[in-house]
This record gives structure tokens, C-alpha cells and sequence, in this order.
């Protein structure tokens, strides 16, 4: 069978992606992918989906989404305590809508603790042709998972090499400029850069008690945080796709700061670099069946932190902040296979490096199980153990069930 040019069937899908109308769940985890928007306003005589003062036209796409998880953990050598839980770990809700034939407005806002907290509030102005520039609030563009929703993951968590080195979560205020292009007829290669106000993360899993990381409020141009990412992908023979992408996270300056002991250390800096690798499979029906995939990140510069107390009682003036500054490195690796669009399973493994005194390292195995019950609904099951050279080894069972009305999709992922 004689095969579409790469180079026309990006370009076929790019339009269709744009043209075609959304569907009431967009693509989870797309690998590799291209950039995904809603179907653009029709031509009406003139109308769009916007509206001016004088007109009711304007109808965005809302959505809200439940993800809950109950599970079971046996904590071993810890005094933690072992047993059930449930949880409901996301409440989101979100909107989207053409502003103009060019420009594509979105947000998100996720249950904190008792309100909601605004997790991204972006405008996409897709009118550059191959390029597009996105400002406001977003995540970053690092690697194939960080700027996924947790919800939205394959896993029931993020790697743990992500959420030991970029954070669970990492999304800041600022710009960032995508470019693609075709390179001959089986290859693209994309490439990112962004600038932001700050990038700390938001929560920090391994991070040493007490201490956090803060950015200045003013910041000269080489103190703001900057993302950049390439990526290239193209065919294997007739069913397969490779990716290989290359990501950067730099915070050039930022502050240690101890507030129970009264501790401070300014001047710090924080990079760190990524490269992933990923392989689909898809059958003679477009169903992609088989996904491998594996990430390396490397965090260098002010990697960590800990508290010299002689007298091990806080707050007696004779504490030291110590700044690690030993380079890290950590990796994961994963298989999937999809029995058909709503079977699903695969294992992941994740090691690090963690940044604090001891040296110490980490690692987890996360085996599952996902059953899309229809589009809109969800049910995944886990197992997952964690070995850490100086906490506590644990053992989980989970359950996750996600609920979704309406038109939900977080765009770009490739």
C-alpha cells in the first residue's frame, strides 16, 4: 500500500484538527501528537463564535471533571500508619472558545483546599501559520508529561523523577513561542521557548522540611525562568511512529529560605535538562495499540537543602542552612499496550537521585489496569510499590475513577 508523504499527512491532520468538531473528550496522552484545538467558528454571514455588544452568538465549550482515588497502603519500616483512604483528588472545571478565527481562549480552575485555584488561563494565537504564540497562565513544555493534567496521566501518579526534580506540578505566568516544520517527507521537528515570572515548584515531594524556594517579586531579564524544548518525530515502517525530544527548565535566581529557624540563602540557581524517547505502534484500524517510551533528566546547580542543628532544638540560633549543589540524575521508562480504545494497561518504573544529605535514592513500580467505561467515564486500577534507601518502602492498591461532562481537552502534548 503506498503511503501518504509525512510531510502531507502532518499537514492533512493539522488541518482536519482544526477543522473538524470537538469531540466531548479530547486525546489522553497523545504519543507522539501533534496540537489539538476545537472545531473554529463557521463562516455565519460574518458571525464567529465571539459576539460584540449588540449580539448573543458567543458560545464556549465548559466542562467540569470528578478524578477520586480510594486505596490501601502498607508502609513498611515507618511509623506511618498503614491502611485506607479515600480521596477526592481533582475537581476541575474548564472553558474554551474562539475569540476570533486566530485566537483560541482557554481556562482551567481545580479544587485547593476549600475554593479554586486557577491552574491555566492561556491565549493560543494560531495565526502564524506553522507557529503559535501562547500567553498567560500554562504548564510548562517539558518532556511528554509535565504539561499533562494528573487526571489525564496513563499512570495514577506522575513519574517519580518528574515529581522529585520539576515538581507534581509546574505552571507559571509568562510566553512561549512553538514553531513546527516538515523536515524531507517522514520528519517534523518542533521546538519551544518560553519565559515566565516564576517557576518554583508548587510542591516539591522530596524537598528538605522546611525549607522552600522563593523567586523576587522584580526581576532583571536574566532573573526570569525560562523552558525551552525541541522535539522530532516520524514514521517506522507502516505502523509505527518515533518521537525524540530534548527540555530545559532554568530558574537562574531564587532564595532558600528556612522560616522556623529565621534562615536564608540568596544567589541560588536551578537547571534541569531532560531527553525522551517514545515508539507507537497502530494496527490496519489507526488504533494505537503499543507504547514505549523512556525519559532521562539530569538537575544541576542548587539541587537541595538541609539544616545543620547541633543541639537538634529549632530556633536556638546555632542552625546552618546547607545548600547541596551535586548533580542528579534520574530516569523512567515505560510499556503500554491497548487491547482496544477502552482496554488498556502497561507498567512504569521510575528511579532518582534525591536531593538531600544522605545521597539517597528512590524508586517506583506502578502496575495498571484502565477501563474507559464510555468517553466520559473511567475506572483505573493499581498497583504500585516505592523502595527508599532512607524512608519508608511502601506498597499501594488504588482504585481511580474519573467522571467528565462536556468538552474537555488540555491541547498540545508532542
Amino acid at each position: 500500500m503506498r503511503r501518504t508523504p509525512f510531510r502531507w499527512s502532518v499537514s492533512l491532520f493539522l488541518a482536519s484538527a482544526l477543522a473538524a468538531p470537538v469531540a466531548a473528550q479530547g486525546p489522553i496522552f497523545q504519543t507522539p501528537g501533534t496540537p489539538v484545538y476545537p472545531a473554529k467558528p463557521a463562516d455565519s454571514g460574518g458571525e464567529s463564535g465571539q459576539a460584540d455588544r449588540f449580539a448573543s452568538v458567543f458560545n464556549p465549550a465548559f466542562s467540569f471533571l470528578v478524578d477520586t482515588v480510594a486505596d490501601y497502603v502498607d508502609f513498611e519500616r515507618s511509623s506511618d500508619a498503614s491502611g485506607f483512604d479515600a480521596d477526592l483528588r481533582v475537581l476541575e472545571a474548564a472553558a474554551q472558545a474562539w475569540v476570533d478565527p486566530n485566537a483560541w481562549a482557554y481556562f482551567v480552575g481545580a479544587s485547593e483546599d476549600e475554593g479554586l485555584a486557577i491552574e491555566e488561563a492561556a491565549l493560543h494565537y494560531v495565526g502564524f501559520g506553522n507557529s503559535t504564540l501562547r500567553a498567560g497562565r500554562f504548564f510548562i513544555d517539558f518532556g511528554k508529561q509535565m504539561q499533562t493534567h494528573v487526571h489525564e496521566l496513563r499512570t495514577l501518579a506522575r513519574p517519580l523523577v518528574l515529581r522529585a526534580y520539576l515538581g507534581q506540578e509546574v505552571k507559571g505566568d509568562g510566553v512561549q513561542w512553538d514553531h513546527w516544520l516538515p523536515v524531507g517527507d517522514e520528519a517534523a521537528v518542533r521546538w519551544s521557548l518560553g519565559i515566565f515570572s516564576g517557576l518554583v515548584p508548587e510542591e516539591a515531594e522530596f524537598a528538605s522540611g522546611g525549607v522552600s524556594q522563593e523567586l523576587a517579586e522584580r526581576k532583571d531579564f536574566g532573573e526570569l525562568n525560562f523552558t525551552a524544548r525541541v522535539t522530532a518525530f516520524g514514521d517506522v515502517g507502516s505502523h509505527g511512529t518515533w518521537q525524540l525530544g530534548a527540555s530545559a527548565r532554568a530558574i537562574p535566581e531564587f532564595t532558600a529560605v528556612d522560616a522556623v529557624n529565621a534562615l536564608r540563602q540568596d544567589g541560588l540557581d536551578s537547571t534541569v535538562f531532560g531527553a525522551d524517547l517514545t515508539y507507537g505502534w497502530v494496527d490496519d484500524t489507526g488504533q494505537e495499540r503499543v507504547t514505549l517510551g523512556v525519559e532521562a533528566l539530569v538537575s544541576s546547580g542548587d539541587t537541595g537543602f538541609d539544616v545543620d542543628d547541633p543541639d537538634t532544638t529549632p530556633g536556638t540560633g546555632d542552625e546552618t542552612l546547607v545548600v547541596l549543589d551535586d548533580s542528579l540524575f534520574g530516569a523512567y521508562v515505560f510499556a503500554d499496550y491497548a487491547w482496544d480504545r477502552f482496554h488498556s494497561g502497561g507498567v512504569q518504573f521510575s528511579a532518582a537521585e534525591i536531593p538531600d544529605a544522605a545521597g539517597s535514592d528512590v524508586s517506583e513500580l506502578e502496575l495498571y489496569f484502565t477501563r474507559w467505561l464510555s468517553e466520559f467515564h473511567r475506572l483505573r486500577f493499581v498497583v504500585a510499590s516505592s523502595e527508599d534507601d532512607t524512608r519508608a518502602d511502601a506498597l499501594r492498591f488504588a482504585v481511580q475513577y474519573t467522571g467528565i461532562v462536556g468538552a474537555h481537552g488540555h491541547g498540545v502534548n508532542w
